[in-house]
């Protein structure tokens, strides 16, 4: 072989190795205590002080709970993720897209005003609860089993779609009506303190049923209905 040929094959592929080392290094979390946090509990295996995906996608199960988090970017480097605890932190916003194998989310008592679970079509425990969250689509969280979202500034909840529902823990909102026709797996609502509550569409009447545990305290002006019309 052409010696020119031979030097510029061995360039070519030793900047290559070096290009895909740079991208194995390349995931930046931005949060110290994030950081800090996975380095606590053994996942930089390597000691470099950085978390490369290679030592995050062997992660199935994270316990982040109280450790004064504000920003969770990096988070979608754990691709095989099932289990999440970030409760009690200083989270404004969560997106979690990236994590496609979640199936239990636990992010309650933070700051949130955006949660994003729209890609964790494998749901089945969310803990929401806690927050100043407007808004929560669960719309895509088929599989999600039991919901719990009390004590936010919900002014809607869309459960329709999700009738693999056992438990829904929705008080403490700004609901005004609520509708579970499609739940009929429900075995625990709870919808206590919403004043603001009135109708609460449900798949049969009389309701609830004897295998149906439903808390209304401090939510005086509830009925149900199979009339789901608004």
């Amino acid at each position: 072989m052409n010696p020119a040929l031979k030097i510029f094959l061995y360039i070519l592929v030793w900047g290559g190795c070096c290009q895909c080392n740079k991208q194995e290094q390349s995931i930046k979390i931005s949060d110290d205590k994030f950081l800090s946090s996975l380095i606590n509990q053994g996942i930089d295996k390597n000691g470099d002080g950085i978390i490369s995906p290679a030592e995050a996608e062997v992660i199935t199960t994270l316990n982040l709970a109280g450790d004064s988090i504000s920003d969770m970017k990096g988070i979608e480097i754990f691709v095989n993720l099932s289990k999440l605890d970030c409760a009690s932190n200083q989270l404004t916003s969560l997106d979690l897209s990236e994590n496609p194998a979640l199936k239990e989310l636990n992010c309650n008592c933070n700051q949130l005003t955006s949660l994003i679970v729209s890609n964790n079509t494998s749901l089945r425990i969310l803990r929401c609860s806690n927050n100043p969250l407007s808004g929560l689509d669960v719309s895509d969280n088929t599989a999600l089993e039991y919901l719990y979202c009390e004590n936010n500034q919900l002014i809607a909840l869309d459960v329709s779609k999700n009738m693999a529902l056992k438990t829904i823990y929705c008080g403490s909102n700004r609901l005004t009506t609520l509708n579970v026709s499609k739940n009929a797996g429900l075995h625990k609502l709870n919808i206590m303190a919403m004043s603001s509550l009135f109708k609460v569409c449900v798949w049969k009447i009389p309701f609830p049923s004897t295998n149906v545990e439903v808390n209304t305290s401090g939510s005086p002006n509830v009925y149900y209905s199979i009339d789901c019309r608004k």
